[in-house]
């Protein structure tokens, strides 16, 4: 079973279906507003809801993500700023760290962050829209922050997820392209086929059972 989640077009349900997918995590409206969530089961596959969050500061990110964690089932964080990266890893109400290394010359990510991601279930997002929409001279650099962050990943088990942050069907790929093209920037198979199924599947597991938490290792059972 395969998800993408980063989708930020409704319409792309069956084409996504077509190619493989057994889920989608749709970007709704602008942080939350004018969405259309309330049909988005009618689907034939699964659909999750999503907000993609772009923040000033720290400050104005975990206000945000408050604001939203109840209403969304997939929570991304606008990563680049070192700070917003440090703070989206450190917080464990964030989903999905998306592009750290946007407009940067590293990954984002060092190994301080690296170890909190891992502690706090936050997954690092491999925007594949990113690095095919990048100049073909420059794209070398975007590779090595994907190698950098698969290189991190191993050492401190956080969970990166590859998406396609697609807003047409031009945009779309089939899992097993992404999977062969992950080779490029050093994942193995297991690692690609984890990317695309167990980091999303955790990300829902975890959300059902959020408001089931009382406190840090106490969860209220039926």
């Amino acid at each position: 079973m395969y998800y993408d989640f980063h989708i930020n077009n409704i319409n792309l349900v069956e084409e996504a279906e077509r190619l493989g997918y057994s889920g989608l995590a749709i970007i709704g409206g602008n942080q939350g507003e004018d969405n259309e969530w309330e049909n988005w089961d009618r689907h034939p596959i699964q659909i999750y809801k999503s907000i993609l969050i772009r923040a000033r500061n720290p400050e104005d990110m975990r206000q945000k993500v408050k604001r939203f964690r109840g209403e969304a089932q997939v929570i991304m964080v606008q990563g680049g700023d070192q700070k917003i990266n440090r703070a989206a890893c450190e917080d464990p109400q964030v989903d999905i760290l998306s592009m750290p290394y946007y407009n940067r010359k590293d990954s984002g990510i060092n190994h301080v962050m690296a170890r909190k991601a891992s502690q706090n279930e936050v997954a690092v997002e491999l925007n594949i829209k990113h690095l095919s929409r990048t100049s073909s001279h420059l794209q070398y650099k975007v590779l090595a922050h994907y190698r950098e962050l698969v290189k991190l990943k191993r050492k401190f088990n956080f969970h990166l997820i590859i998406t396609s942050n697609a807003q047409s069907i031009y945009d779309l790929h089939s899992p097993l392209d992404l999977i062969a093209l992950s080779r490029c920037f050093g994942m193995n198979q297991e690692e690609a086929v984890s990317a695309l199924s167990e980091s999303p599947r955790n990300i829902i597991e975890r959300n059902n059972t959020r408001n089931k938490v009382v406190v840090d290792g106490v969860k209220l059972v039926n």
